[in-house]
């Protein structure tokens, strides 16, 4: 039963970065892409409020995997910063998708980091 917990929380994780990314996408497919200072920083601070969730899930629950539910939308969000730092669309699109695909790299390593320590306790 706490493997399914595991794995629900995974997946619901993965889908909700995954819809963090698609409305990140939303706010940045005007053509010109305008974002309003008040869209930005509302996307931040809930992105900001999720990391901290997730970091938080990471460091409580034992052999959480995490990382590999968010592998796709790491790399999402690694595409879009590499297209945003490319075309420079908008100071506030390019801003969510640095700090965004920073998260998300920082959760990913975080679940590394502590699966890797686990394991290496144990033996």
């Amino acid at each position: 039963m706490i493997k399914f917990i595991k794995l629900t929380i995974g997946i619901f994780a993965a889908s909700w970065f995954f819809f963090l990314w698609c409305y990140q996408m939303l706010l940045a497919s005007d053509i010109p892409v305008t974002i309003s200072y008040d869209e930005m920083q509302g996307f931040l601070q809930t992105f900001a409020i999720s990391a901290i969730l997730a970091l938080a899930y990471i460091k409580f629950v034992d052999d959480t995997k995490l990382h590999y539910f968010l592998t796709i939308p790491s790399l999402f969000w690694g595409m879009s910063t590499i297209q945003a730092l490319t075309h420079n669309y908008h100071p506030y699109d390019t801003l969510i998708s640095c700090v965004s695909l920073i998260g998300c790299i920082l959760i990913f390593l975080y679940s590394i980091f502590k699966e890797n320590r686990k394991f290496n306790l144990s033996s």
